[in-house]
């Protein structure tokens, strides 16, 4: 595995002009989510993890926050076959933190969708200009097929069905609870793609797919687990994802 401290003062590159059909070019994908506070920890778990260009590698808000823009400069450039999404989770200044986010080397931006229309409109703006892609977390929104039709006005095209981990916690409720929702937007939305987060497990990964969920995020069954380049694997072959 090479050595991540000598990447952190390089210059990160980026290109222009990249829309969604590029970035998310074939799903369905696998996005993992390295909800850590250690980067060093989340460096060997992505080492793990990126064993083909169809995993999504998530420099989860934990880990954001513990080591800063740090770690998706690190995770983009030790693994640049592989999407690096930064889950910003922003609420406010969309246009500038989503410019610190792709110029920092993620492809994909987090924005919540309870933000104003605005946030999530210059987020997105921002993250096109500079070859990436934004993406809405749906995280307690109280009618996501709603706001899915409001911030797809605004030129949205990925949004995320997300069971943070307290909801998970408090009221037993995770990703593949969206399941009918799934089929519900992607009837009245079909161009927009979904992401779907929450407590997923391998078997439930391939009904999500079947659905329409064109990104599946797996966190504590790939990053707990005893081997997370095997349950990455496992994962892979229930979405009917060859390695590649």
């Amino acid at each position: 595995m090479r050595n991540y401290k000598y990447l952190i003062l390089s210059k990160v590159s980026y290109q222009r002009g990249i829309r969604l059909s590029s970035v998310l070019k074939k799903p369905p994908y696998l996005q993992v989510a390295i909800d850590v506070t250690d980067l060093s920890k989340g460096v060997k778990i992505a080492n793990n993890v990126a064993v083909s260009e169809y995993v999504i590698i998530e420099a989860g808000t934990p880990l954001i926050k513990s080591s800063g823009m740090t770690s998706v400069k690190v995770l983009s450039q030790m693994f640049p076959n592989n999407i690096v999404f930064a889950d910003m989770k922003t609420m406010d200044v969309g246009s500038l933190e989503a410019e610190i986010a792709i110029l920092s080397g993620a492809k994909i931006t987090s924005v919540l969708g309870a933000a104003d229309d605005g946030t999530i409109a210059e987020a997105t703006k921002r993250a096109r200009e500079l070859g990436g892609e934004s993406q809405v977390d749906m995280i307690s929104v109280s009618n996501p097929l709603a706001r899915a039709k409001e911030v797809n006005a605004l030129g949205v095209k990925l949004i995320g069905l997300h069971a943070g981990i307290d909801q998970q916690l408090g009221k037993k409720m995770r990703g593949v609870d969206f399941l009918p929702l799934i089929r519900e937007i992607k009837a009245e939305l079909p161009g927009i793609m979904i992401s779907v987060a929450g407590g997923i497990k391998p078997d439930e990964a391939s009904k999500l797919v079947e659905a329409g969920a064109d990104v599946v995020v797996a966190g504590s069954a790939i990053v707990g687990s005893r081997d997370p380049r095997e349950a990455t694997m496992e994962f892979l072959r229930k979405m009917g994802i060859s390695k590649g």
